[in-house]
């Protein structure tokens, strides 16, 4: 008999549990271990540049434009795609941003892929569409009968209809480019025919909005500033946001275009792009500014899509990369530390080490957790993904908190995309709220919604008892005063209490005034009301 070594249930328990406690250190330490080398990747990539003088994307430096008053039919033809739906806060404000772009006038197109249900947003695109027609800037609305394939859907019908253009950018509706962002991206496409794409860097237009914007924004930087540009910079695969980049269209077509497969169409057709052997370059100092969801519910709903697509396309992509003309290590470094590692097991370990398994073994005397798995290599792991963001130290238990406590979101995201559940294909926008007085916290403000999370309750009721238990009973205060925190994050995140206009919502600096996304420093002006320069 399986049980037969065990005198009770209880030493089986107490057995499993170790079992499990010892297989999460170790997909801890592995975690923690990749992580870790990516920060020393960084450091030594930036003190290469230091000393040699020359940045990764140096390599593929193209030629300057000649003067566009001068020569615009030597430009290539370029497109605007701005795939949005129900975006009224935002809408004009993007349109406007993509208009505003340098590029001559007879080389360029703005196509509005409006999928919008909200007939006061459709007539708010309308009424941008036909002004900027008007300032001679060729604007395009394209609606549909219907959301196939959502984001992926719209970008693939869009694209049949630019035919005659050599590069598409892309943006979604929060996302406000610079002037001048074509004449920094475009030039690269154009003098390096392998490469398929090019990609900007992300900034953030409200991080101090509240601690769930702020613990994003230090994500973000991480991301951004460090992983995207170290995977760049070694030659390997970092994908595509899905915003503030611009593609070759005759890439997009040859790779087998836009596909709703998965919830993360943009990473799966940069995998594709990559698997078929072409080039991918990242310009970290090309910034596009985009804003962070204040609502919780929106960033529920947006960190769903973003863990259960990548764990849809790993299942569904791992033979096509074993298959490719790829070398063996590369193969494996996708499938098993790209994926595997970083896009699934990650999120086990956030909640079932760190949220389960550490409260079950505060009753459980006879099973121990070494203190630098817990703390130590934490600690020092949390410390090198702040440093990416200013003063991102401060905030950086509580960005550990706010992570764990998206633990249940995310490990059902998980499992919605490895058994190809329903909520697999689940595609919400996530809610935009742009540069209006009506954001939450505000005086003219709807009422905040109240939503009640019952998986988040429930977590906070079980690692808040393990804490009371632990300091009470068997006076562990090691362990107890971070389950005491975790709980009381875990409450806060099922009141909803941390959502913009709630208890945990408030502004953290001085200024109360929500950040205008439309253009840094530069008060929002509506667009009947602006003048510009073409």
């Amino acid at each position: 008999m399986i049980y037969a070594q065990f005198a009770t249930f209880y030493d089986a328990y107490v057995w499993l549990l170790k079992a499990a406690i010892s297989a999460a250190v170790a997909a801890s330490v592995l975690i923690s271990f990749d992580r870790l080398l990516r920060v020393a990747k960084y450091l030594k990539i930036v003190a290469q540049c230091w000393l040699n003088g020359a940045r990764p994307e140096d390599a593929f430096a193209p030629r300057p434009l000649p003067d566009p008053k001068q020569a615009s039919a030597l430009y290539p033809r370029v497109a605007v795609q701005l795939p949005m739906f129900n975006e009224r806060s935002v809408c004009q404000a993007c349109i406007a941003s993509a208009c505003e772009m340098a590029w001559p006038r007879d080389r360029f197109c703005v196509q509005v892929l409006d999928d919008s249900t909200c007939q006061h947003t459709r007539q708010l695109v309308d009424d941008a569409a036909a002004e900027w027609q008007e300032r001679g800037v060729r604007v395009e609305v394209v609606r549909r009968t219907n959301r196939a394939g959502y984001k992926a859907g719209a970008l693939k019908d869009g694209l049949d209809l630019l035919a005659e253009y050599d590069f598409i950018a892309i943006f979604d509706a929060d996302f406000k480019p610079d002037s001048d962002f074509l004449m920094s991206t475009v030039p690269y496409l154009i003098d390096n025919p392998e490469v398929g794409y090019v990609q900007a860097r992300w900034v953030f237009a409200n991080p101090e909005e509240s601690y769930l914007t702020k613990a994003q924004e230090i994500s973000l930087n991480y991301h951004c500033k460090c992983e995207q540009f170290v995977h760049f910079a070694g030659g390997g695969f970092f994908n595509f946001n899905g915003t503030a980049g611009v593609w070759r269209r005759r890439t997009i077509v040859s790779v087998g275009g836009w596909k709703s497969r998965t919830t993360v169409e943009d990473m799966d057709l940069s995998l594709r792009t990559f698997l078929h052997g072409w080039k991918a370059i990242y310009l970290s100092d090309v910034t596009c500014i985009n804003e962070l969801p204040a609502s919780f519910f929106a960033y529920r709903k947006q960190q769903h899509r973003w863990t259960c697509g990548p764990v849809q396309l790993w299942r569904k992509a791992a033979g096509d990369i074993w298959a490719s003309n790829l070398p063996t290590m590369r193969k494996l470094d996708l499938i098993l530390c790209y994926f595997g590692l970083r896009k699934f097991a990650t999120h086990w370990v956030s909640l079932g080490f760190f949220c389960m398994l550490v409260p079950l073994s505060i009753f459980t005397p006879e099973v121990s957790i070494p203190l630098w798995a817990l703390v130590h290599l934490p600690v020092v792991v949390t410390l090198t993904t702040a440093i990416f963001t200013p003063r991102g130290w401060m905030h950086s238990i509580l960005y550990v908190l706010f992570e764990n406590s998206m633990g249940i979101v995310k490990l059902g995201a998980v499992l919605a995309g490895m058994l190809d559940l329903k909520g697999a294909q689940e595609w919400v926008v996530t809610t935009k709220l742009g540069s209006s007085d009506k954001r939450p916290g505000t005086a003219d403000a709807p009422p905040r919604d109240c939503r009640f999370y019952a998986g988040e309750m429930a977590m906070s009721t079980f690692v808040l008892t393990a804490a009371f238990y632990g300091i009470f009973s068997i006076n562990r205060w090691s362990f107890s005063i971070f389950l005491t925190l975790q709980g009381l994050v875990f409450f806060a995140f099922a009141l909803n209490m941390v959502d913009c206009g709630g208890l945990l919502g408030g502004r953290l600096g001085a200024d109360k005034k929500p950040a205008n996304i439309l253009k840094t420093g530069s008060p929002f002006v509506p667009l009947h009301k602006r003048t510009f320069t073409l």
